[in-house]
Parts: structure tokens; C-alpha cells; sequence
């Protein structure tokens, strides 16, 4: 091949691999066309089927996920408004360096098919992708925002099945549907004449009946569904989405925070005489300062009188924090008061305030997005502290464990989920399992400005609904708020940057599903065919260097 051909080759394996980018970004929200990722892969398919080199596959595999990383999380850096320099460098390294994470996936599909053929490596490549997306859910680094899954939150007939596989049954759905894309696109590419080739036509019949499966599956959940009746369980849950400015919350007085709640609460109990709320969400953090803590007792009896003064328990989001009277018993990452010296960690909290009732349970979130909120392995890297963000919300200490909140009138049961931690399907799930009957989502979301992040957030959310079967309320201080049923429908979903007041009567539920009883089952049995296919392809290479060696003995 001339020099001038290797160029024109090299700059096509860009051009495909760049579209992979772009129709795995086209694919998610706020774009509803979600079919794109079902067929996304394959340029890069193509690509990696005629390299033999492992630095192309990661120059090229590079290439297709940084354009993917650009279209979907542009958002992160806050360009939009451009008010906080440490998110725009945190931001643009994401979109620079997350894409890395990809050469596990794309390497170890590469090593199968040197040494095991590229009939085994297709094969196995569903299982690696999933593998690789559910292992990178599991620690302290994980960033599962990008899981291939999530670019399907519209579809809710295709989406129904989770409540068997958990998110990753439709990753692995997608897959199998680029894996089948790509098997046809061989055939045809192959042929010698105008011919079709032998086999086109039943892997064009298998291709079409993996795309129909999921929808068969979810028109006949949704021949069973329930409409719009009556609800067995009923339970009416407000919510108030206050649209109080993210950067400049943290300068405000928290008594002045909570009286404006405590208003839009007394106003929105007023509008409902026929439909009262039973529990009223106030959104992440939307007391700024520490309710909980002695200092502010005084302020602490003035919520509570206005709890009891409307009638309503209310679930609001806040900071927390607690004092280790034995400084030797807290964990490195703790903080260290500069006046005392004494060491405390500070939580991002829900806490649930019951007219009447003394005791305040309160959690405090568990998942973090690595960096922005929590250095990732914090009390291993301690030294790594002043890399804290400053607005608020940085440095928070893990939660000491899932909590599930009981309202004392009703019995009903809830959890309540924080922010980023909506995007761990397992997590959620082990909410349920401990007997949560809704799950109620606080968040702030008004960080980006009108960018894709807000939209995908809350879209992401349909999935936990789904994959559980459970009502969500999802409240946001500047939007997005709404409610979402056990079938991913939403209701009464409001606008970014606008002040409202929801309230709506939800079911509680109590039957659990297979996901839910089993947790990421389809994760771990991918780990582990991955895990087989990437020894057995090590296995092959070390024998065939065995074998050459004898062979040039002899």
C-alpha cells in the first residue's frame, strides 16, 4: 500500500470511528433517538476488524469515545455560564480522560480476537461492554452516567424488561444489536457479484427479531399495566421546586431558606383542601446551613413548630455533621476545625421532620461524583483534600448506611435518594429490598444552565421506576421536578428555572421484582464469561509462544 493510500485509509478509521462518537452522543438525552446506540458501535467495529496493532485500537478506540464524551457530557464544565473555574477544568478533564476507561473494553476484545478468532470475540463482546460497564459502577472512581442503557430512557415499551436484567439487560440488548449490525454488514461487504451472499436474509430475520423482542415484552406489560384508576395504596406527596440560584444559595441565612419553604409549603397545603398532602419533598440542600447540629437548637424549635403548626411531615434536604469526641477514631478524611482543632466529617443529608415526633432520622449520601463531591478513596488520599470544591458541596463524608423513612400516620415506607446516586441501579434497588414503598429523588440540577445534563438526569430516573417498580418523586430546586410511575410515565413534569408546586396522589408499593430480589445478576455473569474469554485468549497466546519455542528447538 502507498504512502498516499495509508493516509486516505487512516483518515477513513478516524472518520468511522468519529461516527461511533457521534451517534453513541446523538443516542442520548435530551435526543430522543435512542436507536442510534443500537447501531453506533458499528463504524468502530469496522475499524478495530482491520487493525492488527494495539495502540490503534486505543488511538481509534480514543477517537470514537472522546466524541461521545464531548456531544454527552459538554455540560459538566458549567461553560454555559462559565461562574466556577474549578468545574470547567473538572469538566474538560472528564470529557479528556474518562474516555481511557474505554480501552478495557475495546483491549481485551482486541486480545480475543488475535488469539481465539473473530467469531469468539464477537461473541464475547456483549459481555465485556457490560462486564466493563458494571465494574465501573462498583468503586469510588465509578461514573456510570454513560452506561449504553441510559440512551433508551424514551422508549418505554422497549425499556419494560428490566424489571428482570436491571439496566444492563438493555446494554446488553444494544450489544447484541450492534454485534448482529455488524455480522450483516460482513456478509453483504463479502460478496463478489451482485448476488446476496448465503445467510444474509437470517441475519437480516435475526436482527429484526432482537430489535422486536423487548417491545413484544413491554406491549404486554403494558396490556396489564394499570391507567390512570384508582391506586390500592394511595399517598398524597407534595413537592416544592423553589428555583433558588445553586451558586448563591450557600451566602443565604438557612432561617431565611426555610421560611421561604415553609411559605411555599403553607401555600401549596392551602390549594390542595380535597387532595392534602401527606409528606411535602423540599429539594437537595435546600436548608444551606447544619439544622441538625446543637448550635442551631433555637432554629431547629422554630422548624419544628411550623411543622407542627402546618401538619405535614417534610422531607427536606441538608447538610449534616458530627464531632468525634476521640479524634483518634476519625477517619483520615476527616476535617479538623481551625478554632479547636477538633475533627468532624460533614454529610449531604435528607432528613425527615414528622409533626409531633422528636426523633429526626436523617441520611446521608452514599455515592458521590468523583471529585466534585468526594476525592475518590478520600481516607487513602487524605493529602489530596485541597482539591475540595468550594461551592458548598465538596468534601462530603460517605453516609453510615441506607436509611428508609416511615411516616407515622400512613405507615408508608420511602427512600430517599440524593442527586447523583439515581444513576446506580443497584444501590437504588437495595433501597426496595429493605422495604421502601416510593422513592422520593431530591436534587439541585440547576447547575449547568439549559444544558443536556438536567434533561438526562431526570430521564435517567425512568429506569429506577422501571427496573423496580416503584413511584418516584423527584423534586429539584430549579427543575427538573415531576412524578414518575412504575412504568417510567412521567407527571406533571415542570420547567427549568421556575418556581412550582406539585402535589399528587402516588401508590406504595410492596411486591418486588425479579432485579430487585436479585440485584445486577446479569452483571456479574458478564464479569464472569469476560473474565473466562480474556484467560482463555491469554491461555491461546502463551501456548502458541510455547509451541513456536519447541518448534524452533526442534
Amino acid at each position: 500500500m502507498s504512502g498516499s493510500d495509508l493516509r486516505r485509509l487512516n483518515r477513513l478509521r478516524y472518520a468511522f470511528a468519529a461516527l461511533s462518537g457521534l451517534m453513541l452522543g446523538a443516542s442520548f438525552p435530551p435526543s430522543q433517538f435512542g436507536i442510534l446506540a443500537c447501531f453506533g458501535l458499528i463504524p468502530l467495529l469496522i475499524v478495530l476488524s482491520g487493525v492488527e496493532r494495539y495502540r490503534d485500537v486505543i488511538k481509534y478506540g480514543y477517537v470514537a469515545m472522546l466524541v461521545f464524551h464531548i456531544i454527552t457530557l459538554n455540560w459538566t464544565g458549567g461553560y454555559a455560564h462559565a461562574k466556577d473555574p474549578y468545574m470547567m477544568i473538572a469538566g474538560g478533564l472528564t470529557m479528556l480522560l474518562h474516555p481511557a476507561f474505554y480501552f478495557i473494553p475495546l483491549c481485551a476484545y482486541h486480545l480475543i480476537r488475535r488469539h481465539l478468532g473473530n467469531g469468539t470475540a464477537l461473541s464475547a463482546f456483549p459481555f465485556l461492554w457490560v462486564g466493563y460497564e458494571y465494574f465501573h459502577s462498583l468503586s469510588e472512581w465509578s461514573f456510570p452516567w454513560l452506561t449504553i442503557g441510559n440512551s433508551q430512557s424514551y422508549d418505554l415499551t422497549r425499556i419494560q424488561f428490566i424489571e428482570l436484567t436491571g439496566i444492563w439487560g438493555l446494554s446488553f440488548w444494544i450489544l447484541l444489536m450492534n454485534v448482529a449490525g455488524f455480522v450483516l454488514y460482513t456478509s453483504l461487504a463479502e460478496r463478489t457479484d451482485r448476488r446476496i451472499p448465503p445467510g444474509v436474509y437470517a441475519r437480516l430475520a435475526i436482527l429484526l427479531a432482537l430489535y422486536m423482542l423487548p417491545a413484544a415484552y413491554g406491549t404486554a406489560v403494558f396490556s396489564r399495566a394499570p391507567s390512570h384508576g384508582p391506586i390500592l395504596k394511595p399517598l398524597n406527596v407534595g413537592m416544592i421546586q423553589a428555583n433558588v440560584d445553586p451558586w448563591d444559595k450557600w451566602q443565604t441565612d438557612g432561617r431565611a431558606a426555610s421560611a421561604r419553604y415553609f411559605s411555599m409549603t403553607e401555600s401549596l397545603i392551602a390549594a390542595h383542601p380535597d387532595n392534602r398532602p401527606q409528606i411535602v419533598l423540599w429539594p437537595e440542600t435546600a436548608m444551606p446551613d447544619y439544622l441538625l447540629i446543637p448550635a442551631n437548637g433555637d432554629w431547629l424549635v422554630s422548624v419544628r413548630k411550623n411543622v407542627d403548626r402546618l401538619g405535614v411531615p417534610i422531607l427536606t434536604g441538608l447538610p449534616q455533621a458530627i464531632r468525634y469526641a476521640d479524634s483518634t477514631k476519625a477517619p483520615p478524611s476527616a476535617r479538623r476545625s481551625k478554632l479547636t482543632g477538633e475533627r468532624y466529617d460533614t454529610f449531604n443529608a435528607a432528613a425527615f421532620i414528622q409533626p409531633g415526633i422528636q426523633e429526626i432520622p436523617w441520611y446521608g449520601k452514599m455515592k458521590f461524583v468523583p471529585f466534585a463531591e468526594r476525592i475518590p478513596y478520600a481516607d487513602m488520599f487524605a493529602f489530596l483534600d485541597f482539591m475540595r470544591w468550594g461551592v458548598g458541596i465538596g468534601g462530603w463524608q460517605i453516609g453510615p448506611d441506607t436509611t428508609i423513612f416511615a411516616e407515622q400516620k400512613t405507615g408508608a415506607r420511602f427512600a430517599s435518594i440524593i442527586c447523583y446516586e439515581s444513576v446506580y441501579p443497584g444501590f437504588v434497588a437495595s433501597f426496595v429490598r429493605k422495604g421502601a414503598q416510593f422513592i422520593a429523588l431530591i436534587t439541585i440540577d440547576s447547575w449547568w444552565d439549559r444544558m443536556s445534563g438536567a434533561f438526562q438526569h431526570v430521564q435517567f430516573a425512568v429506569f429506577r421506576a422501571v427496573e423496580n417498580r416503584r413511584w418516584i418523586a423527584r423534586c429539584a430546586v430549579g427543575g427538573v421536578s415531576c412524578y414518575i410511575d412504575p412504568y417510567g410515565r412521567q407527571y406533571d413534569r415542570t420547567e427549568l428555572f421556575t418556581q412550582a408546586a406539585l402535589c399528587r396522589t402516588i401508590g406504595l408499593e410492596d411486591e418486588m421484582t425479579p432485579y430487585t430480589r436479585h440485584g445486577d445478576w446479569l452483571g456479574d455473569l458478564s464479569l464472569f464469561i469476560a473474565g473466562i474469554a480474556i484467560a482463555a485468549a491469554i491461555g491461546q497466546k502463551f501456548f502458541s509462544k510455547k509451541r513456536e519455542h519447541l518448534w524452533q528447538s526442534d
